[in-house]
């Protein structure tokens, strides 16, 4: 048997092939870590950014979460007199708010607005609708009330309780600024903002040294906002504000305030006046009044300017130059043209270099105006002065003189002595804002200018420019800054900074110092000053009357008068000044001279400055002084000492017009009574007469007059009414024609 066997089937065994799915899973790979490797490289690079650029902020975000900030606020320090009398303070107030539609009893249910808003208003002094239209709004917070006396709050603080309001009522404790005179010296001290940061005056400029340096609490707290632990917690301390005291004497502050007032008012000065009081030897500023004034707790009042009726219509614009208007510190950010107050400084310049002396007889002619170039310039008075020395030039305050004396001296030198005198310095920066000084540029100022400048005209200088330059003439030629803070206490520590005196540089001379506080006296005693005496006291001074620039003749004229006092060693210096004086006159001798002589008449005595008997004011409504007329001819000195006032005596045989006077009897810079009698001689004729002294004992001033007359002999008076109670020289005693009997008159005691 066959068997068939087969032979097995061997399959072939096929070589493998690259599927679709493999390489479909091979490329997502690939995209896989191109992503991974894009998304890595991102993840570095925001990580780097983080780090590197956003690192600092981002570790700052995470501290101040985990760190707590309390700022503790400091307190503003207090300003004082230079007695320790209290100017300004902060006192605690509180802030009023409310979150609308969340104000509830204490069941929660809310309470109604009308409510709210009668509770609110009645408590705290509020208009009802005004508060109910806050209440309204969809604010989620509103304030109701800003600097609130806790009186009122205490109040609101009772309806709330007794109401059984618990929630949505906010009060925040706030300090506001308090001053307890009010409106006595405002100009000068200025206000503050609601911020508590000083808006003017005192309160802005030293702004730094009042408000101090806030504290902190920093405390670390976990995601809760719960403190971590006390001993991560740090404190810095609040630096309070300083106290500073100022020079300024409220006592005197007041005198000057009532009597600046009382002119202002009496005299209808549109423009108001200021008036400042300086203690010469070393700046500080004992006084420094503006009117109209204000009420420093009230500064928005709009009564004082004189604009309330047409208050409503003004734009935002009117009513803030209204208030910067009442609020200016005229002493200090208001610049004027002096006038002839600033012909001390003039007559100052021209006798520290040498260019006149006080007595120099018939020095300079006043013949009722001047001619400089195609300018015909006027006196104040029509009636002209005549032949005058720089002291009759002074007490007549004759423009012509000065005229003549600025002419001398010349632009390039009187500059110079404006820049030494701190002229051209904006002092009282420390006061308030100040503004330059305003004068023609030196290369332009021609003979007008130079003339009107030497009498005190065409020009603008700030009050306190114009007493701290006079101060430094009476204070034996030494400028001194001007001072207004005295010292600063250190309201923590109690350490206190006393601020130094500064003397800047000697100007002019002692010398020239007591010629000019000489002739000043004189112009109190017999010149245009004569109402600014004080009984007792030696004061000199100078009046000014400066008219309004052409095309402005609205502001009218400025009057002022400056005084120093006592003579013999001044410690005070006044100057009053009243803008647009539309009363019966608008001189400063009449109008600003007798503020000055009232402030004084209380000053003094407050300053315990002694009364000296030499210095009683005489009878001097024709008094003058005796000009010196040696070596001028004899026709000529008859003419000057005729023209003022003065009968002439001489005996001679040759020819007037050549002959000259050797001497003269009664001496120049005597004072006499007008129709006095003056003896001249020549070298050639020097023969002197003698005569006796009559018994003038209890007779009246006129009496004794005509009997000294008849005895060839000139009186001089001190006292005004009675009769004589004493005489010098004595009765019978022999001298010379035209001696001075020296005469004392008391009114009898009832």
């Amino acid at each position: 048997m066959v068997i068939d066997i087969k032979k097995p089937k061997i399959e072939k065994k096929k070589k493998p092939k690259k599927s679709k799915d493999k390489k479909s899973t091979n490329r997502k790979l690939l995209i896989t870590a191109s992503v991974s490797t894009i998304f890595f490289v991102i993840i570095v690079c925001n990580l780097g950014r983080v780090i590197f650029v956003h690192g600092k902020e981002y570790s700052e975000s995470a501290y101040n979460q985990q760190m707590k900030n309390q700022i503790l606020s400091p307190k503003r320090g207090i300003i004082y007199d230079v007695n320790g009398n209290i100017l300004a303070r902060s006192v605690p107030v509180d802030t009023i708010s409310l979150n609308p539609g969340k104000v509830c009893y204490t069941n929660g249910k809310i309470v109604e607005n009308e409510l709210i808003a009668q509770g609110l208003a009645e408590n705290l002094g509020l208009d009802y609708n005004e508060v109910l239209e806050k209440i309204n709004t969809k604010s989620s917070v509103v304030v109701v009330a800003k600097k609130v006396e806790q009186e009122k709050t205490k109040n609101l603080k009772t309806w709330l309780s007794d109401q059984k309001i618990t929630t949505g009522i906010n009060i925040d404790e706030d300090s506001k600024r308090y001053y307890p005179y009010q409106n006595l010296a405002s100009n000068l001290i200025g206000i503050c903002g609601d911020d508590n940061s000083g808006m003017i005056g005192i309160e802005e400029r030293w702004d730094k040294t009042l408000t101090g340096t806030a504290g902190k609490i920093v405390t670390v707290q976990d995601v809760h906002k719960n403190a971590i632990s006390d001993e991560t917690e740090q404190y810095v301390p609040v630096e309070n504000g300083s106290n500073i005291y100022l020079t300024i004497d409220i006592t005197i502050q007041q005198i000057v305030e009532k009597y600046l007032k009382q002119a202002v008012e009496q005299n209808s000065c549109s423009g108001g006046g200021n008036v400042i009081v300086m203690n010469p030897q070393n700046g500080e500023i004992l006084a420094m009044a503006t009117y109209p004034d204000y009420n420093l707790n009230d500064p928005f009042a709009v009564e004082p300017t004189g604009e309330a009726q047409l208050w409503d219509t003004y734009t935002r614009e009117q009513k803030n130059t209204a208030y910067n208007k009442l609020w200016l510190n005229k002493s200090v950010s208001k610049l004027y043209e002096p006038g002839s107050t600033f012909k001390i400084i003039t007559s100052a310049v021209a006798l520290e270099e040498n260019l006149v002396q006080t007595d120099t007889q018939g020095d300079f002619m006043c013949t009722g105006s001047y001619q400089v170039e195609d300018k015909n310039i006027s006196c104040w008075r029509a009636e002209p002065h005549g032949w005058q020395s720089l002291r009759e030039a002074l007490c007549n305050s004759c423009n012509p003189a000065f005229m003549q004396l600025g002419q001398r001296i010349g632009a390039s030198t009187l500059y110079k002595y404006y820049k030494a005198f701190g002229l051209f310095d904006t002092m009282g920066s420390d006061i308030a804002k100040t503004y330059p000084s305003v004068f023609h540029k030196l290369q332009s100022v021609g003979k007008v200018e130079l003339a009107t400048i030497s009498f005190g005209q065409r020009f603008e200088i700030s009050p306190l420019q114009l007493i701290t330059a006079v101060s430094s003439v009476a204070n034996d030629g030494v400028l001194v800054q001007p001072k207004i803070v005295k010292q600063i206490e250190n309201s923590d520590t109690g350490v206190i900074d006393v601020q130094e005196n500064k003397e800047i540089r000697q100007v002019v001379s002692k010398e020239t110092s007591e010629k000019i506080k000489d002739m000043m006296k004189s112009v109190v005693v017999q010149g245009t000053g004569k109402r600014a005496g004080v009984e007792g006291y030696s004061i000199g001074g100078k009046s000014g009357t400066s008219e309004p620039t052409a095309g402005h003749e609205e502001a009218g004229y400025t009057a002022s008068f400056i005084a120093i006092s006592p003579i013999e060693n001044p410690q005070i210096v006044v100057l009053a000044i009243l803008y647009d004086p539309e009363g019966e006159t608008y001189q400063g001798g009449q109008t600003a001279g007798p503020v000055v002589a009232n402030i004084l008449k209380e000053v003094l005595p407050y300053l315990e400055i002694i009364k000296n008997d030499e210095n009683v004011v005489t009878d001097q409504k024709s008094a003058l002084t005796v000009p010196n007329v040696s070596s001028k001819t004899i026709a000529s000195a008859k003419e000057i000492l005729r023209t003022y006032g003065f009968d002439v005596q001489v005996n001679i045989s040759g020819d007037e017009n050549t002959s000259v006077v050797s001497d003269q009897m009664p001496k120049s810079g005597v004072t006499l009574d007008k129709g006095s009698t003056i003896y001249l001689y020549t070298a050639e004729n020097d023969t002197r007469m003698s005569t006796r002294v009559p018994a003038v004992t209890g007779l009246t001033i006129d009496e004794a007059r005509v009997k000294l007359k008849e005895n060839h002999l000139n009186l001089k008076v001190e006292g005004e009414e009675g009769n004589i109670v004493s005489q010098e020289p004595q009765a019978d005693k022999s001298v010379e024609e035209g001696s001075i009997v020296d005469v004392v008159v008391r009114r009898k005691e009832s």
